[in-house]
């Protein structure tokens, strides 16, 4: 099959709300919606595959999906409500499998996009050989945690800042030859590892620096535990692979709604109230 997307994306969705999003906190369908809507806005312009994981969601979701979507750019693959880690490793298997893209997007459903702005991740994919993997999101950690606090490279593409960064969630932007390289390290995850520790043997922070786990026990138990982590689930990759830069946007392009873990510097609630009122919403505002 000819690859005559520019993007393919893997979404997870599960019917439940996890933890206090800044929108629609006790209706996870309405912040679905709105998050889906958002992510068809950032990604105007562009040729993107989308496949749609959902875990023990109702019938409503299926009809959602394709009141947003063009059916033949979509596939729904139903889940018994197997959970986080086993949709993560389904993420990976479709994305390694699909034929439509070079460029695969891990996506959950609880993220807010900016409109027009997706372009910009694909940009800077294209941009460099050591772009490998990149977020859509400013973690609020990133200012604060000790696990973040390290020397970080910059870099303007098309108007767009980026910094290089130790650790992100579990949206992010790469290519299948670097998802087929990292497979495995990222398969820890959906054994039991934590998604800070996947990152940090990805990036190579911290892991190899016996300072770091000193510093960290007797400063910062939460750090020390995640290298435990790290160590516990994945430490015969510690001295394999490569270094890989993850890259992160200033400002964010998109969002985890967690309350107090937003992306700094943009109007996401006005955004949301923007895309939930069609009328008044353009892509350019």
């Amino acid at each position: 099959m000819s690859k005559n997307y520019d993007l393919a994306v893997a979404w997870r969705i599960y019917p439940g709300v996890s933890k206090t999003p800044i929108i629609f906190p006790d209706n996870k369908f309405q912040l679905v919606k709105t998050c889906l809507q958002s992510f068809r806005l950032s990604a105007d312009g562009l040729r993107v595959r989308y496949f749609f994981i959902l875990d023990g969601c109702p019938p409503s979701y299926n009809e959602l999906i394709h009141s947003i979507f063009p059916i033949t750019d979509t596939t729904i693959i139903e889940t018994p409500s197997i959970g986080n880690w086993a949709t993560f490793k389904k993420q990976i298997e479709i994305l390694l499998e699909q034929e439509n893209a070079d460029a695969v997007y891990f996506a959950e459903d609880d993220y807010l996009y900016r409109p027009g702005e997706f372009k910009k991740m694909l940009e800077m994919l294209r941009s460099g050989t050591d772009v490998d993997f990149l977020s859509c999101y400013v973690h609020m950690d990133t200012f604060t945690h000790p696990i973040h606090q390290h020397p970080k490279e910059q870099r303007m593409v098309n108007g767009q800042h980026w910094k290089t960064d130790s650790s992100t969630c579990l949206t992010f932007l790469t290519t299948k030859q670097t998802l087929l390289a990292t497979k495995d390290v990222l398969l820890t995850y959906s054994n039991g590892n934590n998604d800070c520790a996947v990152w940090l043997v990805l990036t190579k922070t911290f892991i190899l620096n016996p300072v770091a786990y000193i510093r960290f026990f007797f400063t910062n138990k939460e750090s020390f535990n995640i290298l435990k982590m790290a160590v516990k689930y994945s430490l015969r990759y510690f001295f394999s692979g490569k270094r890989y830069k993850l890259w992160i946007p200033y400002p964010a392009i998109g969002t985890h709604l967690e309350k107090d873990l937003v992306s700094p510097d943009v109007d996401w609630l006005g955004l949301s109230k923007k895309i939930n009122d069609a009328d008044a919403f353009t892509a350019e505002a």
